[in-house]
């Protein structure tokens, strides 16, 4: 109920429950008030004895929480600068990796490359995503990307009967630079369990990207970003300007001679997709950011703009659920160089 009280052009309102309250706490005599300014200057003197009851608990309790307000406030915008850095510099320190191998049989003591119909050699293409973990030129990958014949259904038969598969071109190109040659004997892997591996690119002005010593099962529900090159080349040309995806068209006659072509433009660059860390398992991190083939073996970024994992599945037809494997996984790999 709501009363309300005029004299002499002031006005009073308050409840009737909350004036009983603050009179029956604060008038120890019976006390007949006639006037709104007798009233007014009763509830002064309610609203003094009750503020001079205040616990220093009720002040200490008060404090702390404005003090968590503004932490959280805080972790908010470190957050938002950490991503910034991750956009605006790591993504610089995430490479396209493009592989070419071929299988090979003995024969009459020599292994020689499998031919097609037409006496050459057959080779098979791919491309994937990699990221510097050390001024050494660490890169981490996933061990499909640095050996796509493991756990490859296709080939996994054909080296089943004898076959040895060799490389024939390994390269890797980031942002603002030519690609790099890779040494295969550099690939060092991580055991069946895990899709992690790491080889060696000799670059310099390269970022190296920080790897995060944080539980990742602390961040369930946290944003993350997702760099690498999904879909390959394909991405990198609808992104380019025209005229420069035209002229690298145009001078290239093969995949590698694109990626060179593409990178003397200063057209190499990782997509940057954003999603939610749904959870987490031993061995796996399960998020919604989006991604598709080419970019496997691409950095998952915590929100604190470090590396919690590495991108190595997607469900085909549904965007739902990617994953990455945990980057404690690539540290052993890491110490053993």
């Amino acid at each position: 109920m709501f009363m309300s009280w005029q004299r002499c052009g002031f006005v009073f309102s308050t409840t009737l429950a909350g004036l009983c309250l603050a009179l029956s706490s604060c008038v120890t005599t019976p006390t007949h008030l006639t006037s709104a300014d007798e009233i007014r200057e009763q509830l002064e003197i309610c609203r003094r004895q009750h503020a001079s009851q205040v616990s220093s608990a009720e002040v200490d309790a008060l404090r702390a929480e404005l003090r968590h307000y503004a932490s959280v406030a805080e972790a908010k915008a470190r957050r938002e600068v950490a991503m910034q850095r991750v956009m605006n510099d790591y993504s610089r320190g995430v490479c396209l990796i493009h592989g070419i191998f071929t299988l090979r049989q003995l024969r009459a003591g020599a292994l020689v490359p499998i031919e097609d119909d037409e006496g050459n050699a057959m080779e098979l293409e791919y491309l994937g995503s990699g990221f510097l973990a050390t001024q050494r030129g660490h890169v981490i990958t996933n061990r499909h990307v640095a050996e796509p014949w493991w756990n490859n259904d296709t080939v996994a038969p054909l080296i089943a009967r004898g076959l040895r598969p060799a490389f024939v071109r390994l390269t890797a190109v980031f942002p603002e630079h030519e690609p790099v040659t890779v040494d295969p004997a550099s690939i060092r892997v991580a055991g069946e369990d895990a899709d992690m591996a790491v080889l060696v690119a000799p670059v310099n002005d390269v970022p190296v990207l920080p790897l995060s010593d944080q539980d990742p099962r602390g961040l369930r529900g946290a944003r993350l970003m997702l760099l690498g090159y999904p879909t390959g080349l394909a991405a990198l040309l609808a992104r380019a300007d025209p005229s420069v995806a035209a002229a690298a068209l145009e001078e290239a006659h093969d995949t590698a001679s694109l990626i060179l072509a593409l990178s003397r433009r200063h057209a190499i660059a990782p997509v940057i997709t954003h999603g939610t860390l749904s959870d987490v398992t031993t061995r796996q991190l399960i998020y919604d950011a989006v991604t598709t083939s080419g970019g496997s073996g691409g950095p998952v970024f915590g929100p604190d703009g470090e590396i919690i994992g590495v991108n190595f599945a997607i469900l085909r037809d549904f965007q739902g659920s990617n994953f990455g494997v945990p980057i404690r996984f690539a540290r052993p790999l890491l110490r053993n160089e």
